[in-house]
């Protein structure tokens, strides 16, 4: 079996043509003969986009089969908070798992959030709270609970598929949007007090330590792949558990050059198993 993994499309902010890119990313794939592809979230920042741009590229294929996670871009627009806890369509993959045929392999994939744990502000939620609100591009996710308890939830659904990923005797790989472990996260100093501030604030919404410390308790986890960062990292091995990240990211005037295709062809992770 061979499977894709990719993050961090951001189609509109790269302001690429969708039904271009989709034609060449649909070839590419069959192409590669790759089974499955998985996008770990933020390809709009609109949900109803994302599941279009899904929906199309698994009718553009003739061989693979494309799934996709929610990150925090694609829940700004024409979404809510207890939608994305349904099954929306047959590729959202959040909440899912899917067994490798002729592999002893079950991926499971959730979309993650964060509770600000890897930053120095963690035990001051109110104050964490009130900048998001006043910077954040989540501020516009209306979810009805405290990140903290979301991210509770989405533990709690995790811990139930890993538990019955270990009755069943299959070893796990663990997609997700946000950053899973402290060590993906740039260890930035800022000799500026404000500007050391921000950055912690940054760090509240990357992602959750609680969901590393939670893969790390069952040995079933082998390997783990993320987004929400827009930068690659090589892989960390972390409590006998491969992190990957190969984000795709928004394109700058000093970042990578090429097109938006381009970059997710040179990013891709393709693994077989």
């Amino acid at each position: 079996m061979k499977i894709a993994i990719s993050s961090d499309l951001h189609i509109d902010l790269n302001h690429a043509d969708a039904e271009s890119l989709c034609k060449q990313q649909a070839h590419y794939l069959d192409e590669q003969h790759i089974d499955y592809y998985f996008s770990l979230g933020d390809a709009f920042n609109d949900f109803v986009k994302t599941q279009w741009y899904f929906k199309k590229l698994n009718q553009a294929m003739t061989d693979s089969t494309a799934y996709y996670l929610a990150g925090n871009h694609d829940m700004l627009a024409n979404t809510s908070a207890e939608q994305l806890e349904g099954k929306v369509d047959d590729y959202y993959f959040h909440n899912r798992v899917l067994d490798l045929p002729g592999t002893a392999w079950r991926i499971i994939g959730n979309n993650g959030w964060y509770d600000y744990s890897f930053s120095t502000y963690y035990d001051d939620p109110a104050a964490v709270a009130q900048w998001k609100r006043a910077y954040w591009v989540d501020r516009a996710i209306s979810q009805g609970i405290t990140d903290y308890q979301r991210m509770d939830r989405a533990l709690a659904q995790i811990r139930t598929q890993l538990q019955q990923a270990a009755d069943d005797q299959r070893k796990v790989i663990f997609l997700t949007h946000f950053v899973p472990i402290r060590q993906a996260v740039p260890a930035l100093h800022f000799a500026n007090p404000r500007r050391q501030r921000m950055w912690e604030m940054t760090k509240a919404m990357m992602g959750s330590a609680r969901l590393g410390q939670l893969l790390s308790a069952f040995p079933q986890v082998r390997e783990v792949d993320y987004g929400h960062l827009h930068h690659a990292l090589d892989k960390i091995v972390n409590g006998g558990v491969s992190y990957y990240s190969r984000p795709v990211g928004v394109q700058r005037k000093e970042g990578w050059r090429g097109s938006l295709y381009d970059r997710w062809q040179a990013t891709l992770q393709i693994r077989k198993y």
